[in-house]
């Protein structure tokens, strides 16, 4: 296996992407964008109206995101360090801070 992802409904037609993962070999070959890619077009194709993710204040997984049309919609102050025991860093820096983003489908309500 190459990757492999978590969704989960949420209700109304929206969906979290709560996980999205590629083998260390196999990062930054596509593989995790085409990944991303077959979830957003399966759950448009099966009528949803947005997907939702959690991603940290900063880094390459926040660009990922957002180069496939997430948008930031909130910050839940404080998530990684009150939902995990131990501090959690990304290129050297603390992660506090979780960023919501939330990608809406064409014709769906905002």
């Amino acid at each position: 296996m190459v990757g492999a992802c978590v969704v989960r409904p949420l209700g109304e037609g929206a969906h979290e992407l709560m996980s999205i993962a590629v083998q260390p070999a196999h990062q930054k070959t596509g593989c995790g964008t085409a990944l991303l890619q077959w979830v957003i077009a399966f759950f448009h194709k099966s009528g949803a109206s947005r997907i939702e993710v959690g991603t940290g204040t900063f880094g390459y997984q926040l660009a990922f995101y957002q180069r496939h049309g997430f948008r930031v919609t909130g910050i839940d102050r404080d998530f990684f360090v009150n939902h995990y025991p131990e501090p959690i860093f990304e290129d050297g820096i603390q992660l506090f801070d979780m960023l919501r983003l939330k990608l809406e489908y064409p014709g769906s309500a905002a």
